[in-house]
C-alpha cells in the first residue's frame, strides 16, 4: 500500500477495542533481547500492532521472540509487516526468524496476522 499518515494507519489497524501490553509487562508477548529497544503491543482478535523504540544512539538489530499462542496467531502462516508510514518507514515484510534494524532514537510499527 502506499504510505498513509500515522492515525490513518492506526485507524485501520483498529486501535479501539485493542488489548496494550507494554514492555514492562513481564506478560508482553512480544520481546527483543535487547536491553537498548523495547516492545510494545495492541492485539486484536487475529492480529497484533508490535510498536518497537529504541533509546539506543546507533542501529540496533532485533530478533523478536513472538508468544504466539498469547497472541492467538499461528506461526506457520503469520506474516510481520512494517506497515507503509509517511515520514516515518517503508512497507516492508521480514521473516520471523530475520534480524531487525532500528534506527537510533526512533521506532518501528509492525502488524503481525494470520
Amino acid at each position: 500500500g502506499e504510505p498513509r499518515p500515522l492515525w490513518k494507519a492506526m485507524d485501520e489497524f483498529g486501535m479501539s477495542g485493542s488489548e496494550m501490553v507494554g514492555f514492562w509487562d513481564p506478560a508482553c508477548p512480544v520481546t527483543t533481547g535487547n536491553p537498548e529497544v523495547f516492545a510494545t503491543v495492541y492485539r486484536k482478535q487475529g492480529k497484533a500492532l508490535i510498536a518497537l523504540a529504541s533509546w539506543s544512539g546507533k542501529d540496533e538489530s532485533v530478533h523478536l521472540a513472538i508468544d504466539f499462542k498469547a497472541l492467538g496467531l499461528d506461526p506457520a502462516t503469520a506474516t510481520l509487516t512494517a506497515m507503509p508510514l509517511e515520514n516515518l518507514q517503508a512497507k516492508t515484510t521480514y521473516q520471523m526468524s530475520a534480524a531487525i534494524t532500528v534506527p537510533p532514537g526512533k521506532g518501528l510499527l509492525l502488524t503481525l496476522q494470520n
